[in-house]
């Protein structure tokens, strides 16, 4: 997989949303250099490792948007929340296989993890924003 850069392109016009999104796109890369240069031997600490710091930042990062939609109103919080619970169980899920044997940490699940990255970012938490820049402007 390739690393994900961040630019302007993420940003959702939110100081502190935007910091914990190049963090956690940090969080990414840091996940994908491992997999490309660990060791074969090293695959499945390396995985449980990263796996586990991405579920620990996405509770961490979803609580926090979660809190800001509610403070804003956001009419779409409900499937925003059920997005965030469908990304947290679909990592729990990685990590418990590879804790327990079953997968392999491996570019298939860092790409599904880049993929939702971008397109969360890039769609879904813009739309909230876009929300909040808008309730700002009105007088």
């Amino acid at each position: 997989m390739a690393a994900i850069e961040w630019d302007d392109s993420f940003s959702v016009n939110n100081a502190e949303i935007d910091a914990q999104h190049r963090k956690w796109i940090g969080i990414y890369n840091e996940m994908d250099d491992r997999l490309l240069n660990g060791d074969r031997q090293s695959l499945k600490t390396l995985g449980e490792e990263s796996l586990q710091a991405m579920e620990d930042y996405a509770r961490s990062h979803f609580g926090f948007e979660e809190e800001f939609m509610h403070r804003i109103n956001y009419p779409d919080i409900v499937a925003h929340r059920r997005l965030h619970k469908d990304f947290e169980n679909r990592i729990y899920q990685y990590n418990r296989e590879v804790r327990e044997g079953k997968t392999i940490f491996n570019s298939t699940i860092i790409g599904i993890i880049r993929n939702w990255l971008i397109d969360h970012i890039l769609k879904e938490d813009k739309k909230y924003c876009q929300y909040a820049t808008r309730l700002a402007e009105k007088p």
